[in-house]
C-alpha cells in the first residue's frame, strides 16, 4: 500500500530544506518539534544539513587562522587545501539542501 501525502506535508518538509536562506536553524526546530513523523523526519535530517556548513566554515577559519604562525612550507600547503575543502563542503552541503527541497516537491510520496 503506497501511503500519499498531503501537499501540505510535502511544502512543511521541503520547506524545512529550503530553510537554509531564511532560517536554517529555527525553523526545522520547530518543525521537528511540532510536525508528525515523516515531516518531522525531514525537519531533522535537513538540521543537521543545515549545522554541518557552519561546522564546516568555523573548523576551515580555525585552520586558516592558525595558517599565519606556521614556518613548515609543506605544513601551510596542507592546512591550505583542508580549508578549502572544508568551504568546497559547505557549499556542497547548501546545494544538497535545494536538491531535498526539489526531490520532495517532485515526488508523490514522503
Amino acid at each position: 500500500m503506497v501511503t500519499r501525502y498531503t501537499q501540505s506535508e510535502k511544502i512543511l518538509s521541503a520547506l524545512s530544506y529550503f530553510s537554509v536562506f531564511f532560517a536554517p536553524v529555527i525553523f526545522p526546530v520547530i518543525v521537528w518539534i511540532l510536525a508528525d513523523k515523516p515531516v518531522s523526519t525531514h525537519a531533522k535530517k535537513s538540521l543537521l544539513f543545515h549545522l554541518l556548513p557552519y561546522i564546516l566554515i568555523v573548523i576551515s577559519s580555525v585552520i586558516l587562522g592558525t595558517t599565519g604562525s606556521v614556518t613548515n612550507q609543506f605544513l601551510y600547503v596542507i592546512l591550505m587545501i583542508l580549508a578549502a575543502l572544508g568551504a568546497f563542503l559547505a557549499i556542497y552541503f547548501v546545494i544538497y539542501n535545494l536538491l531535498c527541497g526539489i526531490r520532495i516537491l517532485l515526488k508523490d510520496d514522503l
